[in-house]
């Protein structure tokens, strides 16, 4: 029976080192692989209970093959993947914003906004210089196409952060269901009391790859499946996978931007995302990008209001008063424009300047005294003592009363016709010939100065150090301090969005490298392993060569 022995010995020993060799082929076969943790065979001493002797060796037993890991470092790389998934899309989103915005550069609005008050102040200096007038009209067009536009591809950068969104859903879903095949496939391998290495190393790198886009809790049970929520949500059991998905959230919409959301797609619940490329996504959508697109749309708004205010106050090269130099229907950026007068005719230009705007007294007229077909009727000021000229143009109303105390206000150009400058009113429909009529209108207490004044040009140019921006009432910064406050704190959040970025990059690098001296591959230790394990597989064989021979002895005796 010693001779047998020494033979089941030596198979042993040759079939450990075999699986040694294997193990160690696979490591170094792996060397490459990302998420892959080296492989380690776990022998150890093969024995009987021998009445005579005790313990009786019977060689090496394989034990298992387990994986090298440090699972707590694993946690650590999720927790700061979820960070850096966050600020990486809210870095790159805002380094796009400085992109669309061009500052500090010869393309971008403040640049602008200084070549049109210089076209101000060039006008000032030549006031009836066609070519000076068209200039300026054409710098005026050019800072309004460069609001419009700036808008333009905010408008596009925020919904693109829809598409971006739900492809990371997606590609969550994705993930979610590899891990539920894994799930399902370590349960089986486990339950025959083996270890499914590779599988586990496949699904921690899912895991890895699932933090960088939505933050979670996991939990493995006995059976080595995990279980994954997130937000209160239940996104994986070890039997089912509850896949996401996205929808408009009603009354979500952000004026001309769908805003979507993510929920459960079984159970409709909404998901609380608070880490992740999802989160950063939403949050440069909803905050950052809202917040930049109001800053803009309050600077045309401003711009408009502001000069419109003191262009109405001169005249044009005709002796006309009252028009507005921008579009007085603004809303935004998006629809800052020049005035259709302005734009038609640069001699509407108001660069001089006379007099102050005031309000001129009530107009009644009885029923017969303005009616359609009576020709033109002119309107007074300060009583009846005085015709009203230089009429602040669209500040006419006309009001009707009607029978039983309503009144009806009246459009102008449909229902009447107003000259501005002669300070006559005309009325076009019949319809209220039978009603008294109150005309009201604000007017410039001064003459036209004529053509070469530049009083107006002047004060206009003047706007743009004064200060005409700040919270409500209290004004305390200029419009080109106003918008470089606000490229300030667009500097500021990109900054603190990179330098996380670069803090989680940094830590997550230093787990990594942790991780990677524990679960990585050494060639040089593998190597040795290798000769090691060839050996042992020689040192086996001889083993079985020679308990051969001697049973050979034995046998022919």
């Amino acid at each position: 029976m010693g001779g047998f022995s020494s033979l089941n010995i030596g198979n042993r020993a040759l079939h450990a080192s075999q699986m040694g060799l294997n193990v160690t082929g696979h490591n170094i076969a792996n060397a490459d692989v990302q998420g892959y943790s080296r492989k380690r065979l776990s022998l150890g001493a093969d024995y009987r209970r021998d009445t005579a002797h005790g313990q009786m060796g019977f060689g090496v037993n394989v034990i298992s093959i387990e994986r090298v890991r440090d699972t707590h470092l694993d946690a650590q790389i999720r927790g700061q993947l979820m960070e850096k998934g966050n600020y990486e899309a809210v870095d790159s989103a805002l380094h796009t914003v400085e992109g669309i915005l061009k500052e500090p550069s010869d393309y971008g609005i403040q640049h602008y906004m200084e070549k049109y008050f210089d076209a101000w102040d060039n006008l000032a200096n030549n006031p009836d210089d066609q070519a000076a007038r068209a200039m300026l009209r054409t710098q005026a067009d050019t800072l309004t196409s460069v609001f419009q536009n700036a808008d333009k591809e905010l408008r596009e950068l925020q919904s693109g952060q829809n598409a971006q969104i739900s492809a990371e859903v997606n590609e969550t879903n994705k993930i979610l269901r590899e891990i539920d095949t894994l799930n399902k496939e370590i349960v089986s391998v486990e339950l025959a009391g083996q270890n499914a290495n590779d599988s586990r190393d496949r699904r921690d790198q899912l895991l890895k790859d699932l933090a960088e886009r939505i933050d979670y809790d996991v939990r493995e049970n006995e059976s080595g499946a995990i279980s994954i929520t997130s937000g209160g949500n239940i996104l994986l059991s070890p039997t089912t996978v509850n896949e996401l998905e996205v929808y408009e959230k009603p009354g979500a919409r952000q004026g001309d931007t769908t805003t979507l959301s993510v929920r459960v797609k079984a159970s409709r619940r909404e998901m609380n995302i608070t880490g992740g490329r999802i989160k950063g996504l939403m949050d440069t959508r909803d905050s950052y990008i809202p917040e930049y697109r109001d800053k803009i749309d309050t600077l045309a708004i401003s711009l408009t209001e502001t000069i419109n205010e003191q262009h109405r106050q001169g005249y044009n090269l005709n002796g006309y008063t009252g028009f507005d130099f921008f579009n007085p229907a603004v809303t935004g950026a998006s629809d800052f424009a020049v005035a259709d007068t302005i734009q038609s005719n640069t001699d509407n230009i108001a660069a001089a300047r006379g007099g102050s705007i005031d309000r001129a007294g009530t107009n009644e007229f009885s029923v017969g005294e303005l009616s359609s077909g009576e020709g033109w009727v002119n309107l007074t000021r300060d009583g009846v003592t005085q015709d009203a000229t230089n009429i602040v143009n669209g500040s006419v109303t006309v009001t009707v009363s009607l029978t039983g105390g309503d009144e009806v206000v009246l459009e102008e150009g449909v229902d009447y016709a107003v000259d501005y400058r002669s300070g006559r009113i005309q009325m076009l429909n019949s319809g209220y010939d039978g009603n008294d009529k109150t005309v009201d209108f604000d007017y410039m207490s001064g003459n036209f100065p004529g053509p070469g004044n530049n009083e107006n040009a002047v004060r206009i140019g003047q706007l743009r150090d004064s200060l005409t921006m700040g919270e409500g009432s209290r004004k305390s910064m200029s419009f080109g301090d106003y918008y470089g406050s606000f490229i300030g704190e667009l500097g500021i959040d990109r900054d603190e969005a990179s330098s996380n970025l670069k803090t989680r990059t940094v830590l997550i690098q230093e787990y990594e490298e942790r991780q990677d001296s524990i679960a990585g591959v050494s060639l040089d230790e593998e190597m040795s392993n290798l000769i090691r394990y060839q050996r042992t597989y020689q040192a086996a064989a001889r083993i079985i060569t020679t308990s051969r021979d001697m049973l050979d002895i034995l046998l022919n005796l």
